[in-house]
């Protein structure tokens, strides 16, 4: 079924819609499932979850308030804005910059929900542009976009037609009909055409016995991202032993239809071979060769035994169909150094090739939280050149690392601080050497030898049809106290050996956090996408990243288009 969500947010009012009890009660048992699993990870698993930290939060919240959603005067205070109006009405923008998410029903269900939209994900095929998002809004708007669907859904979705300059936010991504099902959030999407659009994200099911299942979807979109289909399970798994935790996803530029979906499997069965009695982490990999109809059995990248975890996979597909996987390797003494970026290779029909260490990490902050109490620990992600210019096949990994200045902290988690820079590395030969000497500083500015330092985080990163490279990410060095935060990007023509930086204009904003009542406290997201037009039809760049610089102090998203 595909929900027509543009139609109903151009309509400037919608009838009065709720939850039913019996939909309440089987979501509250499935979170309370969710919870007890929780409990019985060892510590350093449960700090390593990622997306799951906000479903852990959102089921405690269901558990107390959810059987609200059931009565009768819970819409009352509910009426939507016309999209048209509601952007008109938002603030002017810098040059390059459009508002993606609406913020005008932020509030009107709830002055203690918030509510955050975060953790932004981007593609762009020709002039169709779909950025994808996890938005606490969207329970609330649920049962009035699709009603008689018994599902939840956690993100929302904002399409664009002329290239970035405009978007719709077109509300949440259709959860399904089956009662129980629930959209949870860390949104990727991907295109293989301008028409052809996937998203996919953390999912809760059932099998057809009522067992619950943890799985990872994928909507599809077959008109530029106007219109989803419900979701399909790329891969699901016993939802009383396993997590499936910060899922990933990319098309194939050389075959129509092929999709590959990367997870983290939270194992906690002690039935596994590799781990008898144990919990066991690893990355794995599922693949669709019809556009998302049908999808493999799970392959193994890597997997790690009893406390040790490895976590945040990175997918990207060369213009020869090979695909390249990257992880973080966190070690056993997480949230503590050592930490390892790791990568493999497959070429289709193949095996997944032995990991190769791209470099170690040193984390910024207190090795968990920058400056605010927010955490920060998953940001590396990574690209590949399909430009055809001589780069092509080029990889490129770029992370937040704080090796450059560490300073004592008696409040931080390891009696430190270390200010965080944006480093890169690169592979000419598909990924089994990464440079020569000390990776590659993006951020122009230098920390201070005297007093304090910047944060600099959470980077994406994308290769353009020219070959050209870019990097955005959230930056401090314009607060010499380290605590406001702006937007920069940076350029390469030169393979990522030389780097420009620049301002992106908005406003600096305080890490704005904990005032949503559904969001788990210490979070702010753990990564925003940055990409080029897939399809090669266009040169330059757009991501979207969260900004807080609005009067109700909670996080929207914005669009950044630049050459």
């Amino acid at each position: 079924m595909a929900a027509t969500l543009a139609a109903t947010l151009l309509s400037s009012s919608r009838a009065p819609a709720q939850i039913s009890m019996e939909s309440v009660r089987t979501l509250d048992a499935r979170l309370q499932q969710v919870e007890a699993l929780y409990e019985k990870l060892p510590p350093t698993l449960q700090k390593a979850l990622d997306g799951y930290s906000n479903v852990l939060q959102f089921a405690k919240v269901w558990h107390q308030y959810g059987y609200r959603f059931a009565e009768s005067s819970f819409p009352a205070r509910f009426s939507l804005l016309g999209a048209e109006s509601a952007f008109r009405l938002a603030a002017s923008q810098p040059a390059g910059v459009s508002r993606v998410s609406n913020p005008s029903t932020d509030l009107l269900y709830s002055s203690f929900g918030g509510f955050t939209q975060s953790e932004t994900s981007t593609a762009r095929c020709g002039n169709s542009v779909v950025v994808g998002f996890n938005d606490s809004g969207s329970v609330f708007e649920t049962p009035f976009f699709f009603t008689g669907n018994g599902g939840e859904s956690f993100s929302g979705v904002a399409v664009s037609s002329d290239g970035g300059s405009t978007f719709t936010d077109l509300g949440p991504v259709p959860p399904g009909s089956i009662t129980g099902n629930f959209m949870g959030g860390d949104p990727v999407v991907s295109c293989s055409d301008s028409s052809t659009f996937y998203y996919s994200q953390i999912f809760g099911t059932y099998d057809t016995s009522g067992n619950p299942l943890v799985a990872v979807a994928v909507n599809k979109s077959t008109d530029g991202g106007q219109t989803w289909g419900d979701p399909v399970a790329a891969v699901s798994k016993d939802g009383n032993t396993h997590f499936l935790d910060k899922p990933w996803s990319t098309t194939d530029p050389t075959k129509p239809g092929r999709i590959y979906v990367s997870y983290t499997d939270f194992d906690y069965s002690g039935t596994n071979p590799a781990c008898p009695g144990q919990a066991r982490t690893a990355i794995e990999l599922v693949g669709s060769q019809n556009g998302g109809s049908t999808w493999s059995a799970p392959r193994v990248a890597i997997q790690v035994c009893g406390d040790a975890a490895v976590q945040g996979s990175q997918l990207a597909v060369d213009s020869k169909g090979t695909l390249h996987i990257a992880w973080v390797n966190l070690g056993s003494n997480f949230p503590f150094p050592p930490r390892t970026i790791q990568i493999s290779s497959l070429v289709p029909g193949g095996k997944l090739s032995a990991p190769v260490t791209v470099d170690s990490v040193s984390p910024g902050g207190d090795s968990y939280y920058l400056q605010g109490e927010f955490r920060d620990f998953l940001s590396m992600t990574l690209t590949v050149d399909r430009s055809g210019t001589a780069s092509d096949g080029t990889l490129y990994v770029t992370w937040g690392d704080g090796r450059d200045k560490t300073v004592p902290d008696p409040l931080g988690i390891a009696g430190t601080y270390s200010y965080d820079d944006i480093l890169l590395r690169v592979s000419t030969d598909g990924g089994a050497t990464w440079g020569f000497g000390l990776p590659i500083k993006v951020n122009s500015d230098t920390q201070p030898r005297t007093a304090g330092g910047h944060d600099h985080y959470q980077p994406g990163i994308a290769v353009d049809r020219s070959g050209e490279v870019a990097v955005c990410w959230y930056d401090r060095r314009d607060d010499a106290q380290d605590f406001a935060i702006r937007h920069y990007c940076g350029e390469s023509i030169t393979g990522g050996l030389t780097w420009t930086n620049s301002n992106v204009g908005v406003s600096p904003f305080a890490p704005t956090h904990g005032i949503d009542l559904i969001i788990n406290p210490i979070y702010m997201g753990d990564y925003d996408v940055v990409t080029s037009d897939f399809t090669g039809a266009n040169s330059g760049f757009i991501g979207s990243f969260q900004v807080m610089n609005n009067s109700r102090g909670n996080p929207d998203i914005v669009a950044y288009s630049f050459p």
